[in-house]
């Protein structure tokens, strides 16, 4: 019984260390793990060749170690990469920003060292909102070079 038991707990441990390095990307609503892909070359990049809203990845860090990675919705604005929610108050990953601002965002097949910056500022808001700014339950993050 008792190699039963360390054997279930080696699979466990193994299971564990695998996902805290093993990316695994978001689908749609399904979360993922860690992120896949190359950082990009250009880390200080103008995100003005995004047209609109586009989607993206963002992958944040967790208490437990195993990164926690999402599909959002994302613009850019002035040059400036922002990220939207809904409701996070019933989400993971604003959580684990409000504890470590540190992120990763995929865009296409390059990855991006972020730090995602909750813009509580009314005007700041309206700038990057327009008439939107008013919606209630959706908060915006600015995604700020490391």
């Amino acid at each position: 019984m008792k190699r039963i038991a360390l054997v279930i707990v080696g699979v466990i441990g193994a299971l564990y260390v695998i996902a805290i390095f093993l990316p695994i990307d978001p689908v749609e609503r399904r979360a993922g793990t860690g992120l896949s892909g190359e950082l990009a070359a250009d880390q200080d990049t103008d995100w003005a060749f995004l047209e609109g809203r586009t989607r993206a990845w963002l992958e944040t860090r967790t208490w437990y170690l195993v990164p926690h990675s999402i599909t959002v919705s994302a613009w850019p604005a002035d040059g400036i990469l922002y990220v939207g929610c809904r409701q996070c108050d019933t989400k993971r990953w604003p959580k684990n920003v409000a504890r470590d601002n540190r992120v990763r965002v995929k865009v296409g097949d390059a990855l991006y060292e972020r730090r995602a910056i909750r813009i509580t500022d009314p005007a700041e808001r309206q700038a990057v909102l327009g008439a939107r700014t008013l919606e209630p339950g959706l908060a915006v993050f600015r995604m700020a070079p490391r």
